[in-house]
C-alpha cells in the first residue's frame, strides 16, 4: 500500500479503502449489505436484514420475476402526567428487491421464515430435463 497525504476533504478515497473491520459471529454479511443471495443444490436462499420488526410488518410481492421484500414499523410511546408531556417515537423502513435467475419455479411460493430479525426467503429449483440423445439412422437407398 502506498503512503498518500491524507486530505480530509477527499472523501471518495475513503470509500474507496478497504476497511479491515472485525466481524460479529452470526452477523457477518448480513451487517453490512443487508440482503444475502446464495444457490444451493435445490433451492435459491434469500437473507433479508429486518432487524426489530416483527412478521405481521413484512410484506413479499413477487411480479415478473421480481422479489420485493417492504417492511415498516413504528413504534410511539406517551407519558402524560398533570405536570410533564413526554413522548418518543421511532420509525424503522426496509426495502429489497431482486431479481429471480432462471430455474426457480415461479409458480410454487416460497417457504418464508423470520428467525432473530432475519427473513430466509426460500425459492426451490426446477429440475432440469436431461438432455435426450437422437439416434440418426441411415436412410435406404431407393432401387428403380
Amino acid at each position: 500500500m502506498a503512503i498518500i497525504r491524507w486530505n480530509p476533504w477527499n472523501i471518495q478515497s475513503m470509500l474507496e479503502d478497504d476497511w479491515d473491520l472485525p466481524t460479529i459471529p452470526g452477523i457477518s454479511r448480513l451487517a453490512g449489505q443487508g440482503l444475502n443471495l446464495y444457490e444451493t443444490e435445490d433451492a435459491i436462499v434469500a437473507e433479508a436484514a429486518l432487524p426489530g420488526i416483527p412478521e405481521d410488518k413484512v410484506d413479499v410481492s413477487i411480479d415478473e420475476g421480481v422479489v420485493r421484500i417492504t417492511a415498516t414499523h413504528e413504534q410511539k410511546q406517551e407519558d402524560k402526567d398533570k405536570r410533564r408531556y413526554f413522548m418518543t417515537s421511532m420509525a424503522q423502513s426496509y426495502n429489497y428487491s431482486f431479481r429471480l435467475p432462471q430455474g426457480v419455479e415461479a409458480e410454487e411460493e416460497p417457504q418464508a421464515e423470520l428467525d432473530n430479525g432475519v427473513l430466509h426467503l426460500i425459492f426451490k429449483k426446477v429440475q432440469k430435463a436431461e438432455p435426450k440423445k437422437i439416434k440418426v439412422a441411415k436412410k435406404a437407398k431407393a432401387t428403380a
